[in-house]
């Protein structure tokens, strides 16, 4: 048998089922939000409206979606990612970038998150937080020395 048309035949049978499988494999990556984010930033590098309501429920990959993605805040996201305090926190910080008081609740009472919402996202003093970023004497050194409290 000629090994060369016994190849090329395989090769051509693939080619008529090739759509199917590239169809069903778009179909699990749109369900999976990491490989859904991970395909919009390295293969399409653009949206992908079909997998936004598969991605807005993990808030983890909505916050890296918002950012590297839509380059913008994503409201329909939000209340997912309030679920999070660290994906909340990522994407006041990189998304919003500025106050997000929804969120504030979530960070208040924990010192290293009050520490980082008031030092990278706030950019000013924190009085409600104070109290918590206290807890973690480095950080609230810090704090007071870009602040300038005494």
């Amino acid at each position: 048998m000629n090994n060369s048309l016994y190849g090329s035949f395989f090769i051509n049978i693939f080619m008529l089922f090739k759509p199917k499988r590239i169809k069903e494999k778009l179909e699990a990556i749109k369900k999976d939000p990491e490989d859904a984010v991970r395909f919009c930033i390295y293969k399409i590098k653009r949206r992908w409206p079909a997998a936004e309501p598969y991605i807005m429920k993990n808030p983890n990959w909505a916050s890296v979606y918002s950012l590297e993605i839509l380059k913008r805040r994503w409201p329909e996201a939000e209340p997912y990612i309030l679920k999070d305090p660290t994906a909340a926190l990522y994407y006041a910080w990189w998304a919003i970038k500025d106050r997000w008081p929804e969120a504030e609740p979530l960070f208040i009472n924990d010192p290293s998150k009050a520490y980082d919402y008031a030092m990278y996202v706030l950019k000013k003093r924190w009085p409600e937080a104070e109290k918590s970023i206290k807890k973690i004497p480095a950080n609230y050194r810090e704090y007071k020395q870009k602040f300038n409290i005494k």
